[in-house]
């Protein structure tokens, strides 16, 4: 025991490094890019390098199952997009789109998630029943929305018969409606998923916060809301806003099943308009074209939030 206790060094003496810990340190460099290779490579395989085939596609006539030899056309397939009316009423229709989608399911997420924290022993109930469109097949709840939305037996066509109303109203085949009900259906497909993340965002904001204002006067809902939760719930919303253009963008499914783009082309957005250049006409340059835009798009639009929206965002609370 006299031994040990001696052999010991001194409580204030520094310890000396542990010999495998210096030897892990001066190989650091050696390892960070080993242990980011699996992230890496499935960023490039499946990210980076389909993204500049694409683009690399686009500058070519190639078209899909023919014996033809590929030849580089340079931006032919960009100047018949350009003069295509059929695209420019993708690209409009795409943009209405999101002016509908966007603002309506950011607000209405953000209200149900405020409603159900607000409820109480109910909020895991209510959760449920709001995430459920997100988990089902949007594909299979489109057959049940072609359904609902069926001119003469349809859930919609029986309420209006009930109301007075003894005209077909068909949704879904109407020019002027089309558009309007799909984005009705995407909102209330992605509401539920949006209002979950408004949801983790609420709950990371501390309550002793909210109990500070109240004391320091800060009375009702509103300007709790207005004064605390809203500028604190600036990085969801930001990310949100972000997620929710990002996701409008890349509806199709519901297109696909109810519409095919029509009726006169008044539903086809920019994914199904890819889809058919590549999938029905074989014109692989013109599909990866239109891929090219709608990437240029995104990544344009993501900028402009990030640098006008993002910004402004404060992120803690310090």
């Amino acid at each position: 025991m006299t031994t040990a206790l001696s052999s010991a060094a001194p409580s204030g003496a520094p310890a000396r490094p542990h010999k495998a810990a210096g030897f892990f340190e001066k190989t650091l460099w050696i390892a960070n890019p080993f242990m980011l290779s699996p992230a890496v490579g499935c960023l490039l395989l499946f990210f980076i390098i389909p993204m500049f085939a694409t683009a690399a596609v686009s500058f070519t006539d190639w078209r899909m199952g023919s014996t033809e030899a590929v030849h580089f056309v340079g931006l032919s397939n960009y100047i018949a997009l350009w003069h295509s009316e059929e695209f420019r009423k993708s690209v409009a229709n795409t943009l209405l789109m999101t002016v509908m989608v966007v603002p309506v399911s950011f607000f209405l997420s953000l209200a149900l998630a405020l409603a159900v924290r607000a409820s109480g022993r109910l909020s895991q109930f209510w959760q449920t029943i709001y995430f459920l469109p997100v988990t089902a097949s949007l594909v299979a709840m489109a057959v049940v929305w072609q359904w609902i939305l069926h001119p003469e037996v349809g859930f919609v066509a029986v309420i209006l018969e009930h109301l007075g109303y003894t005209g077909n109203v068909n949704l879904l085949n109407d020019p002027d409606l089309v558009l309007p009900t799909l984005a009705f259906i995407s909102v209330w497909q992605m509401t539920g998923y949006f209002m979950v993340i408004f949801l983790t965002g609420l709950v990371q904001i501390p309550r002793e916060i909210y109990d500070a204002a109240r004391v320091d006067g800060a009375a009702g809902a509103l300007t709790l809301f207005t004064h605390i939760t809203w500028p604190l719930l600036g990085p969801t919303s930001f990310f949100v806003m972000i997620l929710t253009t990002i996701k409008t963008f890349q509806i199709f499914d519901i297109v696909k099943v109810l519409t095919r783009g029509g009726p006169e082309h008044a539903s086809e957005i920019l994914l199904y308009t890819m889809y058919q250049e590549g999938f029905s006409f074989f014109r692989m340059g013109t599909a990866a074209a239109v891929g090219t835009i709608y990437l240029a798009v995104m990544l344009l639009l993501t900028w402009l939030q990030n640098r006008y929206v993002g910004g402004r965002i404060h992120y803690g609370f310090d």
